[in-house]
């Protein structure tokens, strides 16, 4: 029976033996205690490294992860806000609209021979600011256990755009009614600038509408127009706005333009010397369209100026305002 000695110390040393595979030679290597210690110390250590390293790079990964979800939700957020401003300024665009719109109404419709105040088709409510829109803080708290909630996860600009929608949409119905009620106004507005009520010309009336006598003294005939006598190369002016219907040679008339001012009415100027018209030419009252001559059956330099209503002449002074 073998005994062991309890207070046996342990070994100071220890044999480390290498066994080549293909070899029968063995080698050793004695390695002391303190250096084996020292061994495993900093293999525990290296491992204990590698595995914070592992567990560090999982942890950052998934930190890379929620980070550029963040991004992503930013950048949407982002373009849902420049889509928001672009709905934004084209609103603004159509408000101006109408309110220019509003503005022509003010300076055309009149209320007892004064300009009015603008009261008229556009309601109070249709210009009424929206209402403050809740928007989430960036800095939110978190919420259940310690989990951040990315602000930009939900689209709070969905309840913004629907007001903006409803207020386009009203925004265009005002903008309708303003259309017509200034397409109605500004058809008044255009009866009155398209009357000829203006002289076409300066100078001395010779021969008036009516009844005058013939040429050679035998008998009478009727005077389609006025004559208005004047120096060779006096400017001839629309009296009213219109549309150059003719430019030419008329028989009798000589060198002649006609203008159409709607409602039935036109005008015909005849004997000149030069025209400035085209057929088809918008004219404005005042503007230059030809220069009294003698052209035609003609006594002297002058203008036969007629006013046609429906095709039948009347009497010019119907519609002249004032005298030369």
């Amino acid at each position: 029976m073998v005994r062991t000695d309890p207070k046996r110390k342990p070994a100071e040393r220890f044999s480390i033996l290498v066994i080549p595979r293909n070899r029968s030679n063995v080698r050793r290597c004695d390695v002391s205690r303190k250096a084996m210690v020292g061994i495993v110390s900093v293999l525990g250590v290296t491992a204990f490294l590698i595995a914070a390293s592992v567990v560090a790079l999982f942890s950052y990964r998934s930190a890379y992860r929620s980070t550029e979800q963040v991004r992503v939700e930013a950048a949407k957020y982002m373009r849902e806000r420049a889509a928001l401003l672009g709905r934004l300024a084209e609103l603004q665009s159509q408000v101006a609209r109408t309110q220019r719109f509003a503005a022509k109404i003010e300076a055309t419709v009149n209320v007892d021979g004064e300009k009015g105040v603008g009261v008229g088709p556009v309601d109070e409510e249709n210009w009424l600011p929206l209402p403050q829109q809740s928007v989430p803080s960036v800095a939110m708290l978190s919420r259940g256990e310690g989990t951040w909630t990315s602000p930009f996860s939900k689209s709070f600009t969905a309840g913004l755009n629907l007001s903006l929608e409803k207020l386009s949409q009203k925004s265009d119905r005002v903008e309708e009614r303003i259309h017509a009620v200034f397409a109605r106004e500004q058809d008044r507005i255009f009866f009155w600038a398209s009357l000829p009520t203006a002289w076409p010309t300066q100078g001395w009336v010779t021969s008036e509408f009516g009844a005058r006598r013939h040429w050679g003294g035998r008998g009478s005939r009727r005077h389609a127009g006025i004559d208005v006598a004047a120096p060779t190369g006096t400017p001839i002016m629309a009296p009213g706005d219109g549309v150059v219907t003719y430019t030419g040679y008329k028989r009798g008339y000589g060198r002649t333009a006609m203008v159409d001012h709607g409602y039935g009415l036109t005008t015909v100027y005849g004997h000149c010397s030069s025209l400035f018209v085209a057929e088809g030419q918008h004219v404005k009252r005042g503007m230059i369209i030809a220069a009294v001559g003698n052209t035609g059956r003609s006594t002297g330099p002058h203008l036969h100026y007629e006013v046609r209503m429906d095709g039948v002449p009347v009497d010019p002074r119907l519609y002249l305002a004032g005298s030369l």
